[in-house]
């Protein structure tokens, strides 16, 4: 009888034994399914673009999602959603406030954010500098232009028309938008008045009004304006009048910059303006996300940009490529936030009339 026992729980402890080698080593294995390098396996990223498609904060956003996809370990697919209004800030909104901070859904970010937290917009319920960056991957230089079949084809003559009551209407998306704003610190820059008429979802419903007349022009994303409507340029449908670039762009070269055009006096303004444009096009993530994961999706954000393929579908639909990593990111939109004077500069840009 004692012997029969005594077996028993042998067998019993050997039992145990393999039990817990088994639980330990399915432990194991779970962790290292859920290790960084391959927690995005078998995953779907959801990445908000701030605009109705078709638009050239779609044009990138997908640009973007095709390419980085196949940098991030694991292979996810990363799925475009668009979400239109207030000049982006719904998707930067949901993305904050909403979304869980898992690394599995990033936004584009616009300029209009900082115009935004500068005047106190109730409609921007976030901190940006909380806002964890991927990176910036593209050129955000405005160029303000009219259709060619309107009195407004140079400064003078809007310089003109304004003698005589009369402005270019412009459509923009929101008041904090660059598509406003751009045109707003022109205003101020060369002592001109436009109409701004703000409140579309998106480009391409601004440029449906440009071309039936209901509107004169626009300030658009140089990029997105080359790769939306280049054919406008070749046909001269619409008048160049100024790139927001500090130096000539070599795809529009012979448009004047606004540094070329400011008078003295008017420098403020024009720093006030690139740093704003330094978080156009960007990608953020919510506060939150494990570090290991977003070194994950920086390193892939950057990787990106030196890939072959997405550098040629860039050239080709007209958009400049220029890695700012997130890292860098974070700091500046920390110390533009933190420069009381630039801030100023922001508010009084948006209030004046």
């Amino acid at each position: 009888m004692g012997i029969k026992m005594q077996s028993k729980r042998i067998k019993f402890s050997n039992a145990l034994a393999i039990a817990m080698v088994t639980f330990c080593l399915l432990s194991v294995t779970s962790l290292w399914a859920q290790s960084p390098g391959n927690f995005y396996e078998g995953k779907t990223i959801t990445f908000f673009a701030g605009s109705s498609a078709g638009g050239g904060t779609d044009l990138t956003a997908r640009l973007i999602a095709k390419h980085m996809e196949r940098y991030i370990p694991g292979k996810p697919a990363v799925l475009v959603v668009n979400k239109p209004g207030a000049g982006g800030m719904i998707a930067v909104n949901e993305l904050y406030n909403v979304k869980k901070p898992d690394g599995l859904t990033m936004s584009t970010m616009n300029t209009g954010a900082l115009f935004g937290l500068a005047t106190g917009n109730d409609a921007l319920k976030f901190e940006l500098q909380k806002f964890i960056w991927v990176g910036q991957a593209l050129d955000e230089a405005q160029t303000v232009y009219v259709k060619s079949a309107t009195p407004y084809t140079s400064f003078e003559a809007i310089r003109k028309a304004n003698k005589e009551g009369k402005q270019p209407k412009m459509g923009a998306q929101a008041l904090d938008h660059t598509s406003n704003v751009v045109v707003k610190i022109v205003e101020q820059v060369l002592g001109l008045d436009f109409q701004v008429i703000p409140g579309y979802p998106g480009t391409p419903q601004i440029l449906l009004d440009i071309e039936r007349g209901a509107l004169d022009g626009r300030s658009q994303g140089t990029g997105s304006l080359l790769g939306t409507r280049r054919e406008w340029i070749e046909k001269r449908f619409i008048r160049l009048l100024v790139t927001s670039k500090n130096k000539r762009d070599p795809r529009l070269p012979e448009v004047p910059t606004i540094e070329e055009l400011a008078p003295p006096g008017k420098k403020n303004l024009l720093s006030a303006l690139y740093a704003a444009e330094n978080i156009g096009r960007s990608v953020v993530l919510p506060p939150g996300v494990p570090p290991d994961r977003v070194k994950i999706l920086r390193d892939a954000f950057a990787a990106m940009t030196k890939d072959a393929q997405f550098l040629q579908e860039a050239e080709k639909i007209g958009l400049e490529v220029g890695l700012t990593r997130g890292e860098d990111m974070n700091r500046d939109i920390e110390n533009t936030v933190r420069d009381k004077e630039l801030m100023a500069v922001y508010k009084m840009i948006m209030t004046v009339q």
